[in-house]
């Protein structure tokens, strides 16, 4: 009986629903000559001052985050509210904290396009549409704010450090844990949930520890600092509830089948919060704001469909408490179309609108663009449209949003190219010809010498004098171009055969010549330090300093190293190994190309950044037999393992002065190599955060670095990592199970993770250094969860060798090339295998071979 009752009500519910549909009346609508952000006569506009009136509030909404043209016409809306209704302030579905940075940093002379683009979701600023806006905003222009609690761009790095600079003046200051709030913040940040390995309970007793000082700060005498304080009390409860979200609701573990709107409420209220909060500070600003009509509307509740009836947006809270008149909520319509970009996938036909729905009745009307006015025509009226991603809702849809702009036709953006500003500091590198596909390649024959049956030579390189080991040693086969590199104790591993000339050597040492052969002990190779004078060298207490010598460094670093466009060819060689077992390996050749501005291997957050464009020539998998099917086995993230991660000068926080105090850092020697003297400094991070070491989920990041006295160039780098196995395996097992994108990228737990990491660099003729060689190998032993264990030593060279301008046509196209954007591993398994090309082919000497890392078999 209930089956039947309940079949019978939602019968009901659906004519209901069907009458309504056929019943609604037409809306008049006023016909909008354009959506061009560059159209500036805005007399099809003008009905707008009356339809908005006094609000100091517009809410700009758009059905989903991919569509391009919606986004030109918000812009023309902006120009509009600007020059005719006085508006001053833009705010953003983006970080409030970062938007806040953004907009103090353009005050103080910062280029738009690099605040906007540290600050705003790049779904946005990764458009080629959003770029209009960008001349609008700055000085005497419109200012920018954030709204959003989630955390947004590259300017979330420095929030942490911003706070300790403001609270260390204050008595308890330096008692707060800002390191455990650091790694709290990353983990948020990158992955949008809370740490499994950090407990809620301390980061609110960190927060509140934190807020009483700024309590004290905010009724001090600097108004300076007072007005930081009252700013960051409103951070705090920001990220504190943010917190609180990831480790209560954890929206983290959800995927879109169980994402339901009420799932957004903890975020909405937030937002709410800010906002208001915004417009307390600033009373006498008109505010635009920017972002998904899902939260920019207003009593979304009272729409058909049960997972809306428990939702409350932001829009409904700011309007309740500012009042009707003083927020006007405009949505965007679209009668065809598709819609998409980025994470979103393919683009997506927008349905055709059924009849008696809103836009069926705006597309009967056959203007390219209009708009209808729900507030003052269509007051209390049951109507249908699909405003919300597109999906059909009824309701009363005035009480929701006060206007709509309709476009008859909707289509995905467009991807952002360079930006202007690094165009305009770029010379013109492309020429006028177009380059042959292969240019300087380098074939030439090269001879093969005789050798015996295969060994494995083992053993550990020695300093002659003290006896104590020599670690990140060389130790290679100049003949086979191979080789491998000491562990921190000095020990390696080499694959030989019987008879090969084996060479052994390091900076400050005299290199040492054997012949391998045969034998069950480990070798003992001792290296005996290089004789030479320091007559010539003033050595003083001053000069040894390593924080001094490595703020020379990074002072020196802008005349030392390129900073624009840089273009070169780049022969990698990859092994992957199980023990003594050669699984896969492969070598190709490429040309690489680092656009001006690249300072972080993966683009930085949410891979905003300017990122190097990879272009695979040629491939040749050195075991064919057992060529992967899938070419994801190659992949390892972070330095060393990509071209892109190849220059820690250019990409690692221990060459950038506001993270450089973040490092212990000890003078180690000085050496002398080709009448060259050198400075080795060791250095370690203190505490391992992705702001310190440019990484998530590591634990230990510490090595040396050889730095040329005369230039202060780093000419040599060499490097230990250890990630962090205690938060990934907890963030894995958490997750396990569940159908969220965190589970996919966590599948796995791990019992050692660890990698090596040895750069060489060398000075071109233009006097700028560039990398020489890159050698890295990682080791990962752990367990796939709820399958097989899995054992695995990568091992990655490179080596790179400057491109001649004009730079290859096909390389500056692929900077917007979507499918290179996909990496050099995906390439690298499309790209054929062309024999001609191999067997003339000059394999560059490995200067700096993969580095050996010691294991033991589980």
């Amino acid at each position: 009986m209930f089956s039947i009752r309940r079949l019978l009500g939602i019968c009901l519910l659906w004519l209901v629903l069907a009458l309504a549909v056929q019943a609604q009346p037409t809306l008049p609508a006023r016909p909008v000559r354009s959506i061009s952000p560059a159209d500036t006569s805005f007399a099809d506009l003008e009905f707008l001052v009356q339809e908005i009136g006094r609000a100091q509030v517009v809410m700009l909404g758009e059905p989903t985050h991919g569509e391009g043209n919606v986004t030109e016409a918000k812009i023309r809306l902006i120009r509009f509210l600007q020059q005719r209704l006085g508006f001053t302030t833009v705010a953003f579905e983006s970080g409030f904290y970062e938007l806040d940075k953004a907009q103090r940093e353009i005050s103080t002379g910062v280029p738009v396009r690099e605040a906007i683009e540290a600050s705003v979701f790049n779904v946005w600023t990764g458009t080629q549409e959003f770029q209009a806006l960008l001349p609008l905003l700055g000085k005497g222009r419109l200012r920018v704010a954030g709204f959003d609690s989630q955390l947004s761009g590259a300017y979330q790095e420095s929030q942490l450090e911003e706070l300790e600079a403001l609270l260390k003046p204050e008595k308890g200051g330096n008692e707060l844990a800002y390191d455990y709030l650091e790694e709290c913040l990353s983990t948020m940040g990158e992955n949008f949930l809370f740490p499994p390995t950090h407990q809620i309970l301390i980061f609110d007793l960190q927060i509140g520890k934190a807020r009483k000082l700024l309590e004290k700060v905010a009724a001090g005498t600097d108004a300076q600092r007072r007005e930081r304080a009252v700013f960051w009390l409103q951070n705090l409860r920001s990220l504190q509830a943010l917190a609180h979200d990831y480790a209560t609701n954890d929206p983290a573990a959800r995927d879109s089948s169980e994402w339901t709107a009420t799932t957004s409420n903890p975020r909405d209220a937030q937002m709410a919060d800010n906002l208001l909060w915004y417009v307390r500070q600033h009373p006498r600003e008109k505010v635009i704001c920017w972002g998904a009509l899902g939260h920019l509307a207003n009593k979304v509740h009272v729409l058909s469909g049960d997972d809306v009836k428990e939702f409350r947006s932001m829009g409904q809270a700011v309007k309740a408490k500012l009042g009707p008149d003083a927020v006007y909520v405009l949505g965007t319509l679209a009668g065809g179309g598709s819609h998409g970009f980025g994470s979103w996938g393919k683009p997506v036909a927008v349905p055709t609108p059924a009849a008696g729905t809103l836009e069926a009745q705006l597309l009967a009307k056959s203007e390219e663009y209009s708009f209808v006015s729900l507030k003052h025509d269509a007051p209390g009226q049951m109507l249908t449209t699909y405003a919300f991603e597109y999906k059909p809702m009824t309701g009363r849809w005035s009480e929701v949003v006060d206007g709509f702009l309709f476009l008859k036709s909707v289509n995905p953006p467009h991807a952002a190219t360079v930006s202007a500003a690094t165009a305009a500091a770029t010379p013109d590198l492309s020429g006028s010809a177009p380059s042959p596909a292969r240019r300087g390649l380098n074939p030439a024959t090269r001879p093969a010498g005789k050798t015996g049956p295969a060994i494995l030579l083992t053993g550990t390189v020695l300093d002659h004098k003290t006896g104590g080991p020599v670690p990140f040693a060389t130790v290679a086969v100049p003949s086979r171009s191979t080789g491998t590199i000491s562990d921190a104790q000095g020990r390696f591993r080499l694959p030989s055969r019987q008879g090969e000339t084996v060479q052994v050597s390091s900076i400050g040492y005299e290199p040492v010549m054997l012949t391998a052969r045969s034998s069950s002990a480990p070798l003992a190779v001792q290296l005996v330090p290089a004789a030479f004078a320091l007559a010539d060298v003033r050595v003083s207490a001053q000069s040894q300093d390593p924080h001094r010598i490595m703020k020379k460094v990074i002072k020196a670093a802008a005349t030392n190293y390129e900073q624009q466009n840089y273009a070169a060819q780049v022969y990698s060689h990859r092994r992957i190994t199980n023990f003594d077992t050669l699984r896969y390996e492969v070598e190709y050749v490429s040309d690489v190309l680092d656009p001006a501005g690249f300072k972080e291997w993966h683009g930085g957050f949410l891979m905003m950044g300017p990122k190097q464009t990879h272009l695979v020539r040629e491939k040749h998998a050195l075991v064919p037999a057992q060529e992967p099917a899938d070419y994801s086995v190659y992949l390892e993230p972070g330095h060393g393992f990509f071209t892109a991660g190849s220059d820690p000068v250019r990409i690692s926080p221990l060459f950038k002065s506001g993270t450089l105090g973040k490092y212990q850092l000890r003078f180690d020697s000085i050496e002398q190599r080709s009448g060259e003297t050198l400075y080795v400094i060791r250095f370690a991070v203190k505490r391992a955060t992705n702001r310190s070491t440019g990484m998530y989920l590591v634990s230990g990041y510490a090595g040396k670095v050889y730095v040329r006295q005369r230039d202060y160039a780093v000419v040599r780098y060499e490097a230990l990592w250890q990630e962090d196995t205690v938060k990934n395996n907890a963030i894995a097992r958490k997750y396990h199970g569940t159908k969220s994108d965190i589970a996919r990228l966590y599948p796995e737990v791990f019992s050692d993770h660890r990698k090596a990491h040895v750069v060489t660099y060398e000075q071109g003729a233009n006097g700028r250094y560039h990398v020489a060689s890159s050698v890295a190998q990682v080791v990962s032993i752990g367990h796939i969860l709820g399958g097989k264990p899995f054992y695995a030593q990568k091992f990655c060279e490179e080596y790179f060798t400057p491109l001649p301008q004009p730079t290859p046509a096909d390389l500056l196209a692929g900077q917007d090339d979507p499918t290179l954007r996909r990496g050099e591993i995906w390439q690298a398994s499309k790209t054929p295998y062309r024999p001609l090309f191999w067997q003339s082919y000059q394999r560059p000497q490995p200067t700096e071979p993969a580095p050996q890392l010691e294991v033991s078999k589980p």
